[in-house]
């Protein structure tokens, strides 16, 4: 069909029909086209199936564009533009993900991108036409995924009320958590776990949106359900093998503040997730623990900097409730009174050195070089320790009790 000069169409008839929505933009332009929603999962696509490239393939066979493609897009800078403004917008070819050539438009209401919608130029010339037949198609298409949208609303917020009843562990009768899982299209089945992103920084609603994108379209791992609550978006995952479910959450963790850093520029943001089980009812100490990651990575920066899951914590996992304990039994560790009295006097450093050696295993050289000294020296620092606090360092129960002991005592010092 020569779009300079068509005849005069109308898309009114097919508020209901997404795939006459489709099949009508696609003869209109004389090219396949795919509508997707703002997760770039398939609304609809055309018949029109001709010379179709291997991303358009994919697509229709995974009802959803995949990540690769997404991620190369990003990297281009399309996605961001896309995002950005609501002109349609010519992509040239991209072999590396299977792309052909690309006529995009944004489907808007005002500022909120509620979809896509892509045609499959190939060596067409783009046209005035193409332009303003792309910009019709998206008010109508935009009419439709409102309507959408409205009619999930409230199925959405049962949904929610229904995750929050998890994490606060005021469900325990498993029958019915099926049953309200059930009734709200929620798999529970596998293995579950609850993940927290925090946002420490300053949250607009362009990061508030992005956020829940991502939780889409980052394909490793399947997102039950999520909430923002203030700074914290929460998210139950579920993964169907236990085996992989760790390092499937870690990846997620890992890969979410990635792209948060690379397509808005936002570092203000931790990840944490809680141990992994394989019943509904759990789901309340998953979320609890979570959180106390997030607490710990915010007491103990350094050490657990690495540290997203809670397994992962060691023994920081007893730390608060062990001072609180030996505060309650009014225990004190003479061997540390008696160093740290010794540096106040000599302006020395050996409760640090003590600290470092521990940290590092009782490995002499791996601690001499975390602290750029020599091992002489180092050795010099441990007799001096051994003497002044009767310390045994054979002893792998008195260490352990040293160690624990030394950072609570830090843990105290910051809390000052």
């Amino acid at each position: 069909m020569n779009l300079t000069s068509r005849v005069s169409h109308s898309y009114k008839d097919l508020f209901d029909s997404p795939e006459g929505l489709a099949d009508q933009i696609a003869e209109n332009l004389g090219c396949p086209v795919t509508i997707e929603d703002a997760n770039h999962k398939i609304v609809s696509y055309s018949k029109h199936e001709t010379n179709v490239d291997d991303a358009r393939t994919a697509t229709i066979m995974r009802r959803k564009v995949p990540e690769q493609v997404v991620n190369g897009l990003w990297k281009q800078g399309i996605m961001a533009q896309l995002f950005e403004h609501g002109d349609p917008l010519f992509i040239p070819e991209m072999k590396e993900i299977g792309l052909g050539n690309r006529l995009a438009v944004s489907v808007r209401n005002k500022k909120e991108v509620l979809g896509f919608i892509w045609a499959q130029t190939n060596d067409r010339s783009i046209t005035e036409d193409h332009i303003e037949e792309m910009k019709e198609a998206a008010q109508f298409v935009s009419h439709y995924l409102l309507r959408q949208q409205a009619k999930k609303r409230k199925t959405e917020e049962n949904r929610k009320e229904f995750f929050w009843q998890l994490l606060t562990g005021s469900l325990q009768n498993e029958a019915e958590i099926k049953q309200l899982a059930k009734r709200f299209h929620m798999n529970l089945q596998g293995q579950l776990c609850v993940a927290i992103f925090e946002f420490t920084g300053n949250m607009n609603q362009s990061v508030e949106r992005h956020a829940y994108y991502l939780t889409e379209t980052l394909q490793q791992t399947k997102i039950v359900s999520r909430i923002f609550d203030n700074q914290q978006l929460i998210l139950l995952i579920r993964t169907d093998k236990k085996e992989d479910a760790t390092m499937i959450s870690e990846a997620f963790i890992r890969d979410f503040t990635q792209k948060m850093r690379e397509r808005l520029g936002f570092e203000a943001v931790k990840g944490a997730f809680g141990q992994i089980y394989d019943s509904p009812v759990h789901v309340n100490f998953s979320y609890k623990q979570a959180l106390k990651v997030l607490e710990l990575k915010e007491q103990f920066p350094s050490p657990l900097h690495q540290v997203d899951y809670y397994q992962d914590l060691g023994i920081y996992q007893f730390i608060n409730e062990l001072s609180a304990l030996q505060k309650k039994e009014n225990y004190r560790n003479d061997a540390l009174i008696n160093l740290k009295a010794y540096d106040k006097r000599n302006r020395s450093m050996l409760l640090e050195t003590l600290k470092i050696f521990l940290l590092h295993n009782s490995n002499v050289h791996k601690a001499a070089e975390s602290m750029h000294i020599h091992t002489n020296t180092l050795n010099y620092r441990l007799k001096r320790i051994r003497e002044i606090g009767n310390i045994d360092f054979k002893n792998a129960n008195e260490k352990t009790m040293l160690f624990l002991d030394l950072l609570i005592d830090e843990s105290e010092r910051e809390d000052l």
